[in-house]
C-alpha cells in the first residue's frame, strides 16, 4: 500500500498560527516542571518547512539529544529536493531555530522517511528508501570536531538493486546492537507479487577493520511461498524495538487471516537470537491480527516498549465500527491502539489486547499510521492522519476515508482498576488551515520536561510540513 493511497487529498492545507502562550513557552524549556493535570494542552508551531534549500514532507519521529536538541528527517526538500537531515536548537529567550545538517544528492542516499537513532557519542544514525548507489542506504551523519562546523555523512551500506529480483529497501529507525552491529528490516516483493521472499530481517555488521566495508547478514526472511502462504508475516514495513537480547517487530500484511484480498492482516513477531554463536536466529509470531472480531489489521508502526515490558502499537485499519471503503465493496474500522503483555515465563504466551477503538466520530481521529510513546505514568501519547474537528474537513477532504479531517494528537490515559476502559483525550486537532499542521504521519517524542514534540507531513506556512510542540 503506497503512501500516496493512504493520504487523503488536500495535503498541502495549513498549519494553525502559534499560540504564544507563556506556559507554553516555559514548558518547552528544559528545566521547566511538567504542567499540572488540570491544565489544558497548550499547542505551538515551532517550524513550517519551506520545501528548498529547507526540507519538506517529514515522515519520521524525531528524536531528542542533548541540550533538548531534536534531530529529525524530511521525505522530501533540500538542495536536491531528496529529503534532509535537520536540527532544532531553541537559544535563550529566542524563537526556535531549524537547520539542515545535511541534504541529500541521490548517490548518498534519497527519501529518509523514518527516525533517527542517536548514537552515544551523538553520531545520528538512519535509513533511506532510495539510493546510496542502489536501492537505498544504511548511514551515519557525524557531528562537526569544532562548533559551527559541517556534519559529515557516510554510507555504511548500500542495499543492491534488483537483489533476487526484489525491491529491498531498508526500514527504520535502525536498532544498534553489540559491536555496533545495525539490525533493519527491508519490505521485499509488493503483495500479492511473485518471488522468493516478502522481506527481511537483517544485521549490517561493521568491518573488523577500519576502513572496510560494512557487510549484511539476513537473519530472517519472511513470506517464502507467497503471501497466502506467509503464516508468519509479509512486508515488516515498520522497524524494530530490543528487549532481552531479542528483537520484536511488526509485518503488514501476512497471519492465517483474510483481510485485504486474503494478503492477510498483518502480524507482530520476535526474533531471537542462537545460543550458539553463528546459531540461526528464530522467529516466533506472538499475535496474527484478525483473529477476533473487532481486532486491529495492517500494522505499519514501529512497537513502543512500555513499563514491564510490555509493548505497544498501533493498526492502520481494523477495529470496530467501519471508516473506510476501498474499491466500493471492501470496507475496515478506523484504526487501533494495541497491547501485548509478556507471559510470566519464557517461552509462555503473550496476553493481546485492543486498548482503543478509533471511531473519527465528536473529533476522534482515524488511521494511526505511527507508534505510540509511552509515559512514566503508563499514559500512551501518539497521532492519527486523519479525522479530527469537523472543521479540518475541508482542508482535508475524505476520499476513499469514510471521515475526512487532517487528524489529531491523542493522549490514552490507563483504567484505575484492572479490566477498565482506557481514556481517550484529543490533545490537538490539525487544520490544515492559517498556518496549522495537517496530517500527522508521524510518531512523536516525549522530552523529559512532559513536552511532546512531532511533525506533520502538509500544512504549514508553505504547505510543506511542520515541526510542533504540545504540553499536555
Amino acid at each position: 500500500m503506497t503512501n500516496s493511497a493512504r493520504t487523503p487529498n488536500g495535503r498541502g492545507a495549513r498549519i494553525e498560527r502559534p499560540l504564544l502562550i507563556p506556559a507554553l513557552l516555559a514548558a518547552l524549556g528544559i528545566l521547566t516542571p511538567y504542567p499540572s493535570a488540570a491544565q489544558a494542552p497548550t499547542y505551538e508551531t515551532i517550524h513550517s518547512f519551506q520545501g528548498s534549500p529547507d526540507g519538506a514532507d517529514p515522515k519520521g519521529a524525531l528524536v531528542i539529544g542533548a541540550n533538548g536538541v531534536i534531530y529529525g528527517t524530511t521525505f522530501a526538500g533540500g538542495a536536491s529536493v531528496l529529503g534532509t537531515v535537520f536540527e532544532m536548537t531553541k537559544p535563550t529567550g529566542e524563537p526556535w531555530k531549524e537547520t539542515v545538517l545535511h541534504s541529500f544528492s541521490g548517490s548518498d542516499g534519497q527519501y529518509p522517511q523514518s527516525a533517527l537513532v542517536l548514537g552515544s557519542t551523538g553520531v545520528l544514525y538512519g535509513v533511506t528508501i532510495g539510493g546510496g548507489g542502489g536501492a537505498g542506504a544504511v548511514f551515519e551523519l557525524a557531528p562537526p570536531s569544532a562548533t559551527g562546523g559541517a556534519w559529515t555523512e557516510t554510507v555504511l551500506y548500500t542495499y543492491p538493486f534488483g537483489r533476487d529480483s526484489q525491491n529491498q529497501a531498508p526500514n527504520g529507525p535502525p536498532v544498534i546492537g553489540p559491536g555496533g552491529t545495525m539490525y533493519v528490516t527491508t519490505q521485499g516483493a509488493p503483495a500479492g507479487g511473485v518471488g522468493a521472499y516478502l522481506g527481511t530481517i537483517d544485521a549490517v555488521v561493521p568491518p573488523a577493520t577500519t576502513g572496510a566495508p560494512w557487510t549484511e547478514d539476513v537473519l530472517y526472511t519472511f513470506g517464502t511461498g507467497g503471501v497466502l502462504g506467509a503464516t508468519t508475516g509479509a512486508q515488516p514495513v515498520a522497524g524494530m524495538v530490543s528487549e532481552g537480547g531479542s528483537l520484536f517487530g511488526t509485518a503488514e500484511y501476512g497471519g492465517d487471516q483474510g483481510c485485504f484480498a486474503s494478503f492477510g492482516c498483518g502480524t507482530v513477531y520476535q526474533l531471537t537470537p542462537s545460543t550458539t554463536h553463528g546459531g540461526a536466529w528464530t522467529e516466533t509470531t506472538i499475535h496474527v491480527f484478525g483473529e477476533t472480531s473487532g481486532d486491529g489489521n495492517l500494522p505499519e508502526a514501529t512497537l513502543t516498549i512500555g513499563p514491564g515490558g510490555a509493548l505497544y502499537g498501533t493498526t492502520y485499519y481494523g477495529g470496530t465500527g467501519v471508516c473506510y471503503t476501498i474499491a466500493g465493496t471492501l470496507t475496515s474500522g478506523c484504526g487501533t491502539v494495541f497491547q501485548l503483555t509478556p507471559p510470566p515465563t519464557s517461552g509462555g504466551t503473550w496476553t493481546y489486547s485492543v486498548i482503543y477503538n478509533f471511531t473519527g466520530a465528536d473529533g476522534d481521529g482515524t488511521a494511526p499510521l505511527a507508534g505510540v510513546v509511552v509515559s512514566s505514568n503508563g499514559a500512551v501519547y501518539g497521532t492519527t492522519a486523519s479525522a479530527g474537528s469537523a472543521a479540518s474537513t475541508s482542508a482535508c477532504p475524505a476520499s476513499y476515508y469514510v471521515i475526512g479531517g487532517c487528524g489529531i494528537v491523542f493522549e490514552l490515559t490507563p483504567p484505575s482498576s484492572p479490566g477498565g476502559a482506557w481514556k481517550e483525550t484529543v490533545l490537538h486537532a490539525f487544520s490544515g488551515q492559517d498556518g496549522d499542521g495537517a496530517i500527522p504521519v508521524a510518531g512523536l517524542a516525549l522530552s523529559s520536561t512532559g513536552v511532546l514534540y512531532g511533525t506533520t507531513s502538509a500544512g504549514g506556512t508553505a504547505g510543506k510540513g511542520t515541526v510542533f510542540a504540545i504540553a499536555p
